[in-house]
């Protein structure tokens, strides 16, 4: 009898639907890969709520890692790997042949390259394009970055959510060692970017969440932020900032979902000559009113962030190894492929999980 996969396809508006279809056949210069976990980001959410049609009929998940079950002379070659290691992958597939792939960028989505893992249909041969599976195809082009196989996999899920954190705070945001940083929105990404902002030596963090955010609040403070800030106003985050920091922070990251208050508000923060990070995503067509004045005269910069680059997710797996923060409690729940609705829709609950993953089983 021939081996099966398990994976979930998202039909339509909160339809998922759980399938099973053959192994793909690979040769030599592709491979399969026995995923352990894939990440469940907030962008899968919104495409389960039905915002982002384009995903409908695709198997969703787009963090996914694993042990490579099957890959040709060829293949493990080019990857650097072998039959059993495990790596994570990146969920765009490369052409290997641009600047911006060959130096180690965000991988280029040229044309013919606009495929990518966790956004393309099981129909597409030879099928398992997504996380939400308990096996993956690995195409000639895709990037596969060895981690260690000691990690927890609760651990090592946390690679691109963690890569997010390291590009947001470090590769794009330039921290440096003595400046102070303000996160706005203690989700999975934000707390991400705490340990970066700690690892890239900030000498204090603060971090604001709602009163449903209490728990990631508390893990907050064990990855080491000096200040937690509950707002139950809104219109009163500038001042408790403010008041609670010893100085206006150099850097402020907005990591809010779909809330647009908290742009103007990290304007408001930032010291003068300071910078900005804007990553949270409002949703199309969703526009925020700014102070652009009062950025002008502060000289702030404003950085717009989106996904990680292949450096970015080289470092973040390097801070998972490190085993010096507690990830296992910030990767806290899993759900196996089977399940993988109830992953999405306890993203939604007022019981917010720190991070979900779904696995294979549980």
């Amino acid at each position: 009898m021939t081996e099966q996969a398990t994976f979930a396809v998202l039909t339509g508006p909160r339809k998922l639907e759980v399938r099973q279809g053959p192994l793909p056949e690979t040769g030599d210069d592709d491979g399969l890969l026995a995923l352990e976990a894939c990440g469940v980001c907030g962008t899968d959410v919104e495409a389960y709520e039905g915002s982002l049609t384009r995903w409908f009929g695709t198997i969703i998940g787009h963090e996914p890692m694993g042990r490579i079950l099957r890959a040709g002379k060829s293949a493990r070659k080019r990857w650097g790997v072998e039959e059993g290691d495990r790596v994570a992958v990146h969920s765009l597939l490369s052409c290997g042949r641009c600047l911006a792939c060959r130096t180690g960028q965000e991988p280029c989505m040229s044309a013919g390259y606009e495929r990518g893992y966790g956004g393309m249909s099981p129909d597409v041969p030879p099928g398992l394009w997504g996380g939400y599976s308990t096996h993956m195809y690995l195409a000639p082009e895709s990037i596969l970055l060895p981690m260690s196989g000691d990690l927890s996999v609760a651990a090592a899920s946390l690679f691109s959510v963690m890569a997010n954190g390291v590009d947001w705070v470090l590769r794009e945001g330039g921290l440096q060692a003595g400046m102070s940083v303000a996160i706005l929105g203690p989700g999975p990404r934000g707390l991400a970017c705490a340990i970066a902002a700690r690892t890239g030596g900030a000498t204090e963090v603060a971090m604001t969440g709602l009163p449903t955010d209490r728990n990631r609040l508390e893990l907050a403070r064990d990855l080491g932020v000096d200040h937690t800030i509950e707002v139950s106003d809104e219109a009163a985050t500038v001042d408790q900032v403010l008041s609670t920091m010893s100085r206006p922070p150099d850097m402020v990251v907005d990591c809010t979902p779909v809330a647009l208050r908290p742009v103007a508000d990290a304007i408001y923060l930032a010291a003068p000559g300071g910078t900005v990070v804007l990553a949270g995503v409002k949703g199309p067509g969703r526009d925020a009113a700014l102070p652009i004045e009062l950025a002008m005269s502060k000289r702030l910069t404003l950085k717009g962030v989106w996904s990680r680059s292949v450096e970015s997710m080289q470092l973040a797996i390097r801070i998972l190894e490190t085993g010096d923060w507690p990830f296992d409690r910030f990767a806290s729940h899993a759900y196996p492929v089977e399940r993988a609705e109830e992953g999405l829709l306890a993203l939604q609950s007022d019981d917010k999980p720190m991070h979900v993953r779904i696995v294979p089983r549980v």
